[in-house]
């Protein structure tokens, strides 16, 4: 995709937005993550907050996946961009 100097454009102001968004959703999942990971932590939560959890954290990798990897995307446009 990349070899052959095609995507060397700069990205568009959508894409800018949508980069900068990126980075904030990303470190609010991680927080959220994190949140997550130390009430899990604390061990005496009762079974349903337990269950409620374990889908939510299931739920922020799943976006936390698909919104790194459009960061990364959008990430190397904007290297090539500079290039």
């Amino acid at each position: 995709m990349g070899e052959n100097g095609n995507n060397k454009r700069r990205l568009s102001y959508k894409e800018k937005r949508e980069f900068e968004l990126l980075e904030k959703e990303i470190a609010d999942l991680n927080k959220e993550k994190e949140m997550i990971a130390q009430k899990f932590n604390e061990g005496n939560l009762p079974f349903e907050e337990l269950q409620d959890l374990s889908q939510r954290i299931g739920e922020v990798s799943t976006l936390l996946d698909a919104k790194e990897m459009r960061w990364l995307e959008l990430s190397e446009m904007i290297d090539a961009a500079d290039r």
